[in-house]
């Protein structure tokens, strides 16, 4: 093979590699967690986790929101943050509506005060299943 035949290859590939990521990109999520499997040693991580919204609290000095998701294994708190709340209230939507819903959530585990929490992405990260 000569060099122009290797630069037409190698720029097929980067294109058509480029265009697969681009397209899959927003069909990937992160690894879906039960809660009792959410470690320290996950701090940072993406994960995706499912559940009923057992409680909802908002914060007295902020517009953040605490929610309280229960599966079969656990409960672990997932912070919304007050820009997340308007985003996702911007399509008719209500936070408070959440209680007792079934939702998978997607954010990156972080600790407060010892415990282990969520921060939600975005509001794009919430899916209401039921």
């Amino acid at each position: 093979m000569n060099d122009e035949t290797i630069y037409k290859l190698a720029l097929t590939t980067t294109i058509f590699g480029i265009v697969g990521i681009i397209l899959l990109s927003g069909q990937l999520y992160p690894q879906e967690y039960h809660i009792n499997d959410i470690n320290r040693g996950m701090l940072d991580k993406q994960v995706s986790i499912q559940g009923v919204v057992e409680e909802i609290k908002k914060s007295k000095n902020s517009d953040t929101y605490f929610l309280e998701i229960a599966d079969e294994t656990g409960r672990i708190n997932v912070v919304v943050f007050h820009q997340t709340v308007e985003d996702y209230e911007k399509y008719n939507l209500k936070i408070n509506e959440l209680v007792k819903r079934r939702i998978r959530v997607m954010g990156t585990v972080t600790e407060y005060n010892g415990h282990l929490e969520i921060i939600l992405t975005d509001s794009k990260s919430v899916k209401l299943i039921a």
